[in-house]
């Protein structure tokens, strides 16, 4: 009876009331379509957020509990970079500090680093605009030298400050023998700006050495080791491998989704919003797809009554009107999402929308096409295309031939 059902299923699709089905294929159309460019940029926009993360920051990090620094910092390093899925390793230490140019004073984080090895964990010394990403001895633009400092462009603009420029950071330091922490000031000369399309980042951070934080902080040793991972998505579970490895307690682990987790959930809750809002647009779309079947229910009363009595039962009859829904949320769908998939291609390709760089971090607008994506538009725009076909053929497998006919 399948060949049966088939050909009465295209006939209804062509009858008299096709353009209620052209109208229903056009609305599940037009969601695909919409729903696999809606996903696609948002995971544009999330890849580019998180290069610019992962490129400012490191993998993971390895310190120790209750912020004690790490004292022996060569040995540990080298003792992580035997791990076979670290691939670089470099220290860090971070803090608080003011940053006063002018009379201008702004709050900072002073990320202290070695250079020399920093461009094997981050890509900030790529990042540089200004100037180079020297944090030894530089000399000022008064002709003094001092140790070098980088700092975002964001703050470079804010405090009006370029390469050359003196600086000067206070922060408050514990000192040994003291019971509060005592004030602590000094001098920098701004070798490089850098901007990494994080507003964030760009207005806060600054670079010094190793030695320049150790001697504004006031500390011995450093307060951990950035590692770059083999993995950027298992920088999880490699952290805390590399814990494991150096034998646990009084060692933890920091990863870059862990630093990040509020915005990476909400840009994941944003694209589960986008689906379940265009997918009910779809719904809402596939609705026609019930008023239509109920119409041709009850105008094809006679013929379901002559099919019946020839033998056809009520799950054929069910059958027939379910595959006249499946075709139309079956062209519909494939026509969206292979239109979706195509102009996605085209704009990853070509770049032919452009963004004001001025506003946004990118100049053109980010595609990413995710096969799940595709294939989850398309197995929902075909579901719920089936949905609203049940009620309708159930009504129609319900009919009693003889009243059908007689009625008739």
């Amino acid at each position: 009876m399948s060949v049966v059902e088939n050909m009465v299923a295209m006939r209804y699709l062509r009858g008299k009331r096709k353009i209620g089905t052209y109208v229903t294929a056009l609305g599940i159309f037009i969601g695909s379509f919409v729903l696999i460019i809606a996903l696609s940029i948002a995971n544009g926009f999330e890849k580019e957020v998180r290069d610019r993360v992962v490129g400012t920051l490191a993998h993971a990090k390895i310190l120790q509990y209750h912020s004690i620094p790490v004292e022996n910092y060569d040995s540990l390093r080298r003792e992580i970079l035997k791990h076979p899925k670290v691939k670089a390793a470099s220290p860090y230490i971070n803090g608080k500090a003011g940053l006063e140019h002018d009379q201008t004073q702004e709050g900072v984080m002073v990320i202290g680093v070695d250079d020399s090895l920093e461009a094997a964990v981050t890509d900030i010394n790529k990042k540089v605009v200004w100037g180079t990403f020297s944090l030894d001895s530089v000399m000022s633009e008064r002709g003094r030298t001092f140790p070098g400092i980088c700092i975002g462009m964001g703050l470079a603009n804010k405090i009006g400050v370029s390469t050359g420029a003196e600086v000067v950071l206070l922060c408050l330091a514990k000192v040994e023998g003291e019971m509060d922490p005592v004030p602590k000031m000094a001098r920098f000369t701004v070798s490089g700006v850098f901007e990494t399309g994080m507003y964030e980042y760009d207005l806060s951070l600054v670079y010094v050495s190793i030695e320049s934080a150790q001697n504004l902080f006031n500390m011995k040793g450093v307060e951990g080791i950035q590692i770059k991972t083999s993995n950027l998505f298992e920088a999880d579970k490699i952290a805390a491998d590399v814990r494991d490895f150096l034998g646990g307690y009084p060692y933890r682990e920091v990863d870059w989704q862990t630093q990040n987790r509020s915005l990476f959930q909400w840009m994941k809750l944003e694209k589960l919003i986008i689906f379940i809002v265009i997918s009910m647009i779809m719904f809402v779309a596939a609705l026609n797809i019930i008023s239509s079947l109920i119409t041709i229910v009850f105008e094809k009363r006679r013929e379901i009554g002559i099919l019946m009595s020839m033998g056809a039962t009520s799950r054929t009859i069910m059958s027939i009107f379910m595959k006249y829904g499946v075709m139309v949320g079956f062209v519909g769908s494939t026509a969206g999402v292979l239109l979706g998939v195509v102009l996605c291609y085209i704009q990853y390709t070509w770049r032919l929308i452009p963004l004001p760089g001025d506003i946004y971090f990118i100049d053109t607008v980010p595609i990413l096409l995710n096969p799940l994506d595709v294939f989850g538009v398309y197995i929902a725009a075909n579901v719920i295309a089936w949905l609203t076909t049940v009620y309708p053929a159930w009504k129609a497998s319900k009919m009693l031939p003889a009243e059908s006919i007689r009625f008739e």
